[in-house]
């Protein structure tokens, strides 16, 4: 593991233990979970030369702490995704391997962010912004004639984004868009995209 993915790590443990002391000291505690389109960008959605992936699909589950009165809360996010290569792509493989071949990248991690919550509105609607640090496994899967290969990397990961929360009786439902960058992988690819996420966060108020 890379001295990156270790500092994150260190953080992820470290936002926990942080909110484990919220948690004690009366804070609002949330879970919640979600499904996001991710929509990828830059090298990731496709090189010089056309090579890239397709928009994919993450679900995400969370733990949300926020101390009473207080703008500044912390989040732990836990995610798996998955990004199939583009068409281009998976014919150069396929002309390469001299058989049909196509490629998909995996993701599994987790991410500690710090959350501002801005005035909430007359109607109750909440907006946010977060950002922060996690540890991601990437995995490269590349299938051909009923053989699978795949590659797998830890990587260092940082997000950033905003959303908006609307109240229920349960909880809240939220849409959140963000921008989520992976150390470059396997010699040098640049994990970039945006996760557009709708989810629902029950517990506390």
């Amino acid at each position: 593991m890379s001295s990156a993915a270790r500092a994150a790590c260190v953080s992820v443990l470290a936002s926990l233990a942080a909110m484990a002391t919220a948690a004690a000291q009366g804070a609002r505690v949330q879970f919640g979970a979600g499904g996001s389109l991710t929509v990828p960008t830059g090298d990731y959605h496709a090189d010089a030369g056309g090579d890239g992936f397709k928009i994919g699909w993450q679900g995400t589950v969370l733990l949300d702490v926020r101390p009473r009165n207080r703008p500044v809360g912390f989040r732990v996010d836990g995610i798996y995704g998955e990004n199939g290569g583009n068409d281009q792509l998976n014919a150069d493989l396929t002309a390469a391997v001299g058989a049909p071949t196509t490629a998909k990248v995996k993701l599994l991690g987790v991410s500690a962010d710090v959350t501002y919550n801005l005035k909430q509105s007359s109607g109750g609607m909440q907006r946010y912004l977060l950002g922060g640090i996690g540890v991601y496994s990437v995995k490269l899967v590349v299938a051909s004639g009923g053989v699978t290969a795949d590659s797998s990397e830890t990587k260092f990961t940082w997000n950033v984004g905003g959303g908006v929360a609307y109240p229920i009786s349960a909880g809240a439902l939220f849409f959140e868009v963000r921008y989520l960058q992976v150390s470059s992988a396997f010699g040098g690819l640049k994990v970039a995209f945006f996760p557009v996420t709708v989810g629902f966060r029950f517990g506390g108020k």
